[in-house]
């Protein structure tokens, strides 16, 4: 992120806080185990999560490039095939860090209660994640505003935001 190549930093830096946001919930779980039975699931979700978070936001900077070439080329078929995958891939983020937020919520509802906020944090970094999705697909990638994946990201941004609002005020 630090180079001064033209990369997608933003992709990379939503991808890093959901993944962070499934660790941190990875860590509530397994320190929970002791009042929690249910535990394992979690941790086996949250880690699925992860992979699946690793895997979209390879996807994104592929994306990106490849949407990028096309802009830059001026190839209109290439440009309408490759600009909506790559909004696909950042609305992919969002749908993950969603998710990640809503077993954030698991995980603080069933947790030892000294992790608590271990899993709001999680519930947060996934709410910026999931708004880093939808930014990107909003704004980067020249969706409009009535376009579905747009309409979806808002939602997912919504959910999430959601989730880190009600446990926050749980303390």
């Amino acid at each position: 992120m630090r180079s001064e190549e033209r990369s997608p930093a933003a992709g990379s830096a939503g991808t890093a806080a959901a993944a962070l946001a499934a660790a941190l919930v990875t860590k509530t779980a397994r320190r929970s185990r002791q009042v929690w039975p249910e535990a394992g699931g979690a941790i086996a979700q949250a880690a699925a999560l992860e992979a699946r978070l690793w895997k979209a936001g390879d996807e994104l900077e592929a994306s990106y490039r490849r949407a990028v070439e096309a802009l830059e080329s001026g190839d209109q078929t290439a440009i309408a095939e490759l600009v909506p995958a790559a909004a696909e891939a950042s609305l992919e983020l969002a749908r993950i860090a969603a998710d990640v937020s809503e077993l954030a919520v698991d995980a603080a509802h069933h947790c030892d209660q000294a992790h608590h906020a271990d899993a709001t944090v999680a519930a947060v970094l996934a709410a910026a994640a999931a708004r880093t999705g939808a930014h990107l697909v909003a704004v980067n990638l020249l969706s409009r505003p009535d376009d579905a994946r747009s309409s979806e990201a808002r939602l997912l941004v919504e959910r999430s935001h959601q989730a880190a609002e009600m446990l926050a005020g749980e303390r």
